[in-house]
């Protein structure tokens, strides 16, 4: 069965950056499809028995780590943390 994963990754800044993720994922096995948007960093990979900690792994490798989940939330609640320890 046809699968979509959808990972957010750190570090994309160019055209040379999406090329690179969208060959070296796109070879990966069940791999059919990849999809990188610069400016969300999100990367969608479509394909068929897709093992997602192979392609983070694949990706921290390449220089494009995933991004942590709910960051905005956490530098809000540093940012919190930092007003009322001044």
């Amino acid at each position: 069965m046809l699968t979509s994963v959808d990972i957010q990754v750190q570090n994309i800044k160019c055209g040379v950056c999406i090329a690179t993720i969208e060959k070296n994922i796109g070879s990966m096995p069940g791999v059919q499809h990849v999809s990188v948007h610069q400016s969300t960093g999100m990367v969608t990979i479509t394909g068929m028995g897709l093992q997602t900690g192979l392609i983070e792994k694949k990706l921290i490798q390449l220089g494009y780590p995933p991004a942590l989940k709910n960051s905005f939330l956490k530098r809000i609640k540093t940012s919190i943390q930092c007003a009322f320890q001044s």
